[in-house]
């Protein structure tokens, strides 16, 4: 098992909207004529998740999400740490877990115990905007120093940027702010913002890790570059020029957010192109992104039926009032559902995805068949895409109580890089199911049955 340290860069949304390579097929594929189809179901019983069978190694546990490992088997002191750092991580105690990461990189003689350590310390102290600290820790190696020095796109190097930011803070009106919910061309959500005073409309994008303003938004809105460098962000498709900014104040309803991070990227690339391969359409300008910097800091309603978004300050439930947590952060935002047979399957949590997929693990994980297809489709910022590969033709997976549905369902690598062995990627077509709601304060991630009168 390799542990990939591009967990240490940020992953933009910028080109979350589906982006696929083609990958060749043997024989000749069926045509597949639409994108996923998710529904719930209400006709089965959700299956309830049944004890992970044991791991080959502790490697194999951890990036299953597996913290229990050390119970059953033989572990190092070590690495009964590490275990126990990544469970406070998944039971919502960030503070603890990086306190033990960081004794852990600095003591560890295990090389693999400390890359993870570093790897996930770096995580929590992201997610708990503490940039200051974030700047200060060592690197692991004079390998990793030198690989630094040229990694633009390191979290390191955004945390330089950042450290002498005043803290970010949230201010929530008495009652849940509701606004209109439109869809982009890519169909991912799209909300009412105001930067600085000016009104303008942002991607509700969960698989970005930070919020991002376009060039030419961020000069009307007097959001400037914090250092003269331009650094770089980790997407789908490669690495971009971005240059670290912070936001003054944004305004989401009556929700005011002062002094939050944010990146500057060229207006050229905030842009999606839709249409099919018939009718292409130009390209759609994207003012910006909500990304889950801020999202995890709400309390978040995604009702497609309604047409709303409903937004709320987060209040911690009562241990076990709230159920099992399934949404984790491990440096990116990753939700657990339930497989055939009980077994666990963690997808990456993406909206500014257009449209959900498994990962070729999916498929060694759990029995379901598979077939060679063939789509041709239009949308995200690279154009039109023909994609071939296998497809899930249907397959139930349980969700805090529900079953859903997923159809044509396509089998592709992520393009997610985390310490974690992702099954998939859930994009923004789980919206169409019902009412989504993402509440990572008490780690639930959940779908109910939408009506137009809520």
């Amino acid at each position: 098992m390799i542990l990939t340290l591009a967990g240490r860069a940020f992953r933009a949304g910028i080109a979350s909207a589906l982006v696929l390579a083609s990958a060749g097929c043997a024989s000749k594929p069926i045509e597949v004529n639409t994108a996923a189809i998710l529904t719930l179901d209400t006709t089965r019983v959700p299956v309830r998740m049944r004890k992970q069978a044991p791991a080959k190694t502790f490697w194999a546990a951890m990036t299953n999400l597996n913290p229990d490992y050390p119970a059953g088997h033989p572990t190092t002191p070590d690495e009964q740490k590490f275990a126990d750092g990544l469970r406070m991580i998944m039971t919502g105690e960030p503070d603890d877990a990086e306190l033990l990461f960081d004794s852990l990189g600095r003591h560890t003689e295990d090389p693999m115990v400390r890359s993870a350590s570093h790897i996930l310390l770096t995580a929590t102290l992201q997610y708990q905007d503490k940039w200051k600290e974030l700047a200060e820790i060592a690197p692991t190696g004079q390998a990793e120093t030198d690989s630094l020095d040229r990694d633009r796109a390191g979290v390191e190097r955004w945390a330089a940027a950042f450290k002498n930011l005043p803290t970010r803070s949230l201010t929530f009106p008495p009652n849940r702010v509701v606004m209109p919910l439109s869809l982009s061309a890519a169909a991912t959500p799209v909300i009412p913002v105001q930067i600085n005073g000016k009104l303008l409309h942002f991607w509700l994008d969960t698989g970005s890790s930070m919020s991002i303003v376009a060039s030419d938004v961020a000069a009307e809105c007097d959001v400037t570059p914090l250092v003269r460098d331009t650094l770089e962000v980790a997407t789908a498709t490669g690495r971009i020029a971005a240059q670290p900014a912070a936001i003054k104040r944004i305004d989401i309803g009556g929700i005011s957010i002062v002094n939050s991070t944010a990146m500057i990227v060229a207006k050229e690339l905030m842009q999606v192109r839709a249409g099919n391969i018939d009718n292409l359409a130009g390209a759609m300008k994207i003012d910006g992104i909500i990304g889950f910097d801020i999202i995890s800091r709400l309390n978040v309603q995604v009702d497609y039926k309604a047409g709303n978004v409903r937004l709320a300050k987060p209040v911690r439930a009562e241990p076990g009032r709230s159920g099992p947590r399934n949404l984790f952060w491990v440096g990116t935002p990753i939700v657990r559902l339930i497989g055939p047979g009980g077994i666990p399957l963690h997808l990456g949590l993406d909206t500014g995805s257009q449209e959900t997929y498994a990962s070729e693990r999916m498929l060694d994980k759990i029995r379901v068949r598979s077939f060679l297809g063939e789509r041709k489709r239009v949308g995200g910022f690279a154009g039109m895409r023909e994609f071939r590969g296998r497809f899930i033709n249907d397959l139930r997976l349980a969700l805090r109580g529900k079953t859903i549905l997923f159809q044509k369902l396509l089998v592709f690598v992520p393009a997610v890089s985390t310490v974690v062995n992702l099954d998939g990627v859930l994009g923004s077509d789980i919206g169409r199911t019902g009412i989504v709601q993402i509440d990572a304060l008490n780690g639930i991630f959940s779908v109910e049955a939408s009506t137009s009168r809520q």
